[in-house]
């Protein structure tokens, strides 16, 4: 298999507890895709509702392997801040 004509796509839909929730995590999720780490793979979020749209484009397998995991563990932090500040501040 010639490795130039593998290419990877995922669009990751992460419902949230609220529209601004999810406004809030694409906020914070928008310097990524702006400033990715490699150049073989790309990334937009966006908002629909109360869901979380990430769209990724990768060169190869392993580079949306790594993409989707790096989003998701960033949107895994995001929502452990905002519980986190959320039960202090009720």
């Amino acid at each position: 298999m010639c490795p130039d004509i593998v290419h990877g796509h995922a669009v990751i839909e992460i419902p949230m507890e609220s529209a601004e929730v999810a406004e809030t995590v694409r906020s914070a999720l928008e310097p990524e895709t702006n400033s990715a780490p490699s150049d073989r793979a790309r990334a937009t979020v966006s908002v629909q509702g109360q869901t979380l749209l990430i769209d990724i484009t990768a060169e190869d397998i392993t580079s949306l392997r790594a993409a989707m995991n790096s989003y998701v563990a960033w949107v895994s932090a995001c929502i452990a801040s905002i519980d986190s500040v959320t039960t202090q501040n009720p």
